[in-house]
């Protein structure tokens, strides 16, 4: 934790930091460039700090399960870990999975991959290697950045559908294959550009190091009890952010000689997460968040735009549960 924390010793003073008023879109001066790449370079290294935190969690608790070292505390590796690091059984066992993977990414990359990326990585692991595998994060890592995107975890999917079926066996044509359906795919995506003034969104903050983690899921149980109360779900989830004061109630696999053994498809996994993000913003987003947003005439059609695009993205997710297939 405090190596992460002394990276800020990078940054510029704020003192030699020149104020700008907000109306003032000139170019940037050679000493405001030198001082944003400066910051830039130090939170890239802070974000990449925690991406790999991660994986380092992931070694631990497979030398925990190894050592069955929850065995005179807890009853099962499944609550070790959830008292561990605050997250589901689930959780847990999906990093204990995709860490080879993800430090070997790392170590032949030079960068380190989120959760949700090696997900999908796993996927060209299962069916194509472990070189295909890695050779596909690298690639879209490097034309998303070409295109000025990011590598995320749904571009990677679309790479990875539209791989044949059957890829070389020689590494450099392996890579070639992939190559050329990253540009075709990522290309055309590119093609389809998002709302003006609309950033992609980033992606979820890394788990903080000092012990406490951002999410704990629900269990199945209240997930479904409060499937039909948007406001009821605000209560039984924690906060992306930070987590709750008083705690959140989290899922629990079933165990076999200590060892998790439930398993839970990837698609209530994800709908699980969704549930998380939604309970996240609606704890952050109150009525006071929309007044003080309002109050602000030089900005009025630019919360006007974000207000309608929230309505609108709330009402089709509302849509797809309600006329989704009941359990």
């Amino acid at each position: 934790m405090e190596a992460v924390l002394r990276l800020a010793e990078g940054l510029p003073g704020l003192e030699d930091v020149r104020a700008v008023g907000e109306h003032d879109n000139s170019d940037l001066t050679e000493t405001e460039q030198r001082q944003r790449e400066q910051t830039e370079g130090v939170i890239g290294a802070a974000l990449a700090a925690g991406d790999a935190a991660v994986w380092v969690v992931a070694q631990g608790l497979e030398r925990a399960a190894k050592g069955r070292w929850w065995r005179s505390t807890h009853d099962s590796l499944g609550a070790y870990v959830e008292a561990r690091i605050g997250r589901s059984a689930v959780y847990g066992r999906q990093l204990r999975k995709n860490a080879p993977l993800a430090l070997e990414t790392a170590k032949r990359t030079g960068s380190v991959p989120k959760p949700s990326q090696v997900k999908v990585t796993r996927k060209t692991e299962q069916h194509h290697g472990r070189d295909a595998a890695v050779t596909l994060y690298e690639v879209v890592r490097d034309v998303s950045t070409e295109l000025g995107n990011r590598p995320t975890a749904e571009r990677l999917m679309a790479v990875h559908n539209s791989l044949p079926e059957h890829l070389p066996d020689q590494i450099d044509a392996q890579r070639a294959v992939i190559e050329q359906a990253a540009r075709h795919t990522l290309s055309t995506q590119q093609a389809k550009p998002d709302p003006v003034g609309v950033s992609p969104a980033p992606e979820p903050p890394a788990p903080r190091m000092a012990g406490h983690w951002p999410i704990r899921l629900p269990d199945l149980d209240t997930l479904r009890r409060s499937a039909g109360s948007f406001e009821h779900e605000s209560s039984v989830g924690a906060s992306i952010e930070a987590p709750t004061a008083d705690g959140a109630v989290s899922e629990r696999a079933g165990t076999d000689d200590g060892e998790d053994t439930g398993t839970v498809s990837e698609y209530l996994i994800t709908l699980e997460e969704a549930l998380r993000a939604l309970n996240a913003v609606n704890r952050s987003i109150t009525r006071d968040t929309f007044t003080q947003a309002a109050t602000d005439p030089s900005h009025a059609a630019e919360y006007e735009r974000v207000r309608r695009a929230i309505i609108e993205k709330a009402s089709t997710i509302r849509e797809k549960a309600l006329h989704a297939p009941t359990g």
